[in-house]
């Protein structure tokens, strides 16, 4: 696509697979810096094998053709008006060589100059205004493809290359793309390039030009002369320490040779090139992000809606809950499940890990916690069946520490299962006790498959009483300066609060537990589950 604006400069832009917005505002895909363009003016988009055009409800409107349009497939050479910028739409590229050979004929010292990364750029006065004309145009591009085709049109215009090629370094690799290479010429097939000379360029930030004429009076290099080549530069695209790659051109017809101004200019413009990749790139990962975060987000809601929405209420029996992802997706997990015999089954559960990965392992449990916790009539050995389910669906680098009770609110009778979790404690009679003591605790959920889980009896006859259950996110809470909450804290927070109702409960300790983090950030999920009985 050749976008031409009204003062005559023109821009190659390569379409890929996607869409692209063209107008005024800088968040468009492709800048348009024209008064008589919209905003947000017209898009391009691929769909069903081809491009097409929809203009965006334009003041001035589309034309295609010289007609007025809303939207239609493009074909080839078609000419499109936004504004008083004409874009003309050609498929297939018509002046690109179609590949860069990278040779290891490399040219000799006495035709060649190089310039460390170090050394500073002398230009006229006419060329420095010359960049600082082009600075905003080079680094407000979005496109990284059309950031390099403008970068290209730029050289082919003020350096008159013949043919020239961009490399960018593909990321953590020391490998390179060429994703523009042109060649005016009309000559397809390959641009051949130095490996020395690309080397010195990706490896040190050294700038090189290159000439038939060696200093002395000898014959020009074998490499120049194979490939008919009159006059060569190369620079690096860098970024401080960071190399991101090369602009290379060269001219093949008789002319003048390019000085070391020719090379300066170029590595200024290549300058504004890296910021304009640099913009491209935090772009892109700014997209992603949000992107990422809307999804995230989607995570969430999803499994907010795996919770109970609403807990079960008894006259004997009141329940407290409480859920805080460390990230935005959680890798606890709770739910409180009303029997049809009167009792009540719940589970809290911390699944190894943070993030997607452990929200996933923990939707896995939450159906089958659903699906057999209504009518199972021994606890252990239903625990026994979500571990095998667990250790099949996973690696033992995944686990799940877990507890689940079923409580009768007429007996007082609870059976408890501890699969490696932490051991909750009984708040009774003014008192606050760790079961631990009684308690026997078995594996995690996953890591060995047909493990015989066993349940305890727990009395809570003595009324009233509240069994208070959580997650390692409280005791393993941080403060700013690296000191872990500890249970302790949690025992002392319990005394302190023991005639509180569940949900009084919990907020007084998640109150002291965001007292002593202040500003330290939260580091893992933090999960409660607190049942009273009266």
């Amino acid at each position: 696509m050749q976008i031409t604006l009204t003062d005559g400069r023109t821009r190659r832009v390569t379409l890929t697979p996607g869409s692209y917005v063209l107008g005024r505002d800088p968040t468009c895909e492709i800048v348009i810096d024209d008064s008589s363009t919209s905003r947000r003016h017209v898009r391009i988009h691929h769909a069903e094998g081809g491009y097409h055009v929809e203009d965006m409800g334009s003041k001035n409107g589309t034309l295609l053709n010289n007609q007025r349009v809303a939207n239609r497939r493009l074909r080839h050479q078609d000419e499109l008006l936004i504004g008083s910028v004409q874009v003309r739409f050609i498929e297939g590229a018509v002046d690109h060589a179609s590949t860069v050979v990278v040779s290891d004929g490399g040219p000799r010292d006495d035709t060649t100059h190089y310039s460390s990364r170090s050394s500073a750029l002398v230009l006229t006065e006419r060329r420095l205004q010359m960049l600082y004309d082009l600075s905003e145009r080079l680094t407000t591009i979005r496109d990284r493809n059309a950031l390099l085709e403008d970068a290209l049109n730029i050289c082919f215009e003020t350096l008159r290359f013949e043919r020239g090629a961009i490399a960018v370094r593909r990321a953590n690799s020391r490998a390179v793309d060429w994703p523009v290479v042109r060649n005016l010429r009309g000559a397809g097939g390959e641009l051949t390039i130095s490996r020395s000379i690309l080397g010195r360029a990706m490896d040190h930030g050294e700038r090189a030009i290159l000439t038939d004429q060696p200093a002395a009076a000898m014959d020009p290099t074998v490499s120049m002369v194979q490939h008919g080549i009159r006059s060569a530069m190369c620079v690096p695209l860098k970024n401080e320490q960071e190399i991101l790659g090369v602009i290379y051109g060269d001219r093949v017809s008789t002319g003048t040779v390019y000085t070391k101004e020719d090379v300066d200019f170029l590595a200024g413009l290549a300058r504004q090139v890296t910021i304009g990749l640099i913009n491209a790139r935090l772009l892109d990962e700014q997209r992603s992000k949000l992107e990422m975060e809307k999804e995230l987000a989607v995570a969430r809601e999803i499994q907010n809606d795996l919770f109970p929405q609403q807990l079960p209420e008894h006259d004997r029996l009141e329940f407290g809950v409480l859920n805080e992802p460390g990230r935005t997706v959680s890798g606890d997990y709770y739910d409180i499940v009303a029997r049809p015999d009167g009792r009540f089954g719940f589970v809290i559960a911390d699944v190894a890990g943070k993030g997607i990965a452990a929200s996933l392992i923990m939707s896995n449990l939450q159906a089958a916690v659903r699906l057999t916790m209504l009518d199972c009539t021994d606890i252990g050995k239903t625990v026994s069946r979500w571990n095998n389910l667990i250790h099949g669906n996973t690696d033992v680098s995944k686990f799940v520490t877990c507890l689940a009770g079923i409580v009768d609110p007429a007996s007082g009778r609870l059976e408890l299962v501890s699969a490696g979790h932490q051991f909750p404690y009984l708040l009774s009679n003014g008192s606050v006790k760790s079961v631990q003591a009684d308690f026997e605790s078995q594996f995690p959920l996953g890591i060995v498959g047909d493990v015989d889980y066993r349940a305890l009896t727990v009395d809570l006859s003595e009324r009233p009483c509240t069994l208070f259950c959580f997650t390692d996110g409280i005791p393993e809470a941080m403060s700013a300066s690296g000191e872990f909450f500890g249970d302790q804290r949690i025992e002392q927070l319990l005394a302190d609060a023991a005639p509180s109702d569940p949900a009084g409960l919990i907020r007084h300790v998640r109150k002291a537990l965001t007292q002593f983090c202040r500003d330290a950030p939260q580091s893992d999920d933090i999960t409660i589950v607190a049942l009273r009985l009266t």
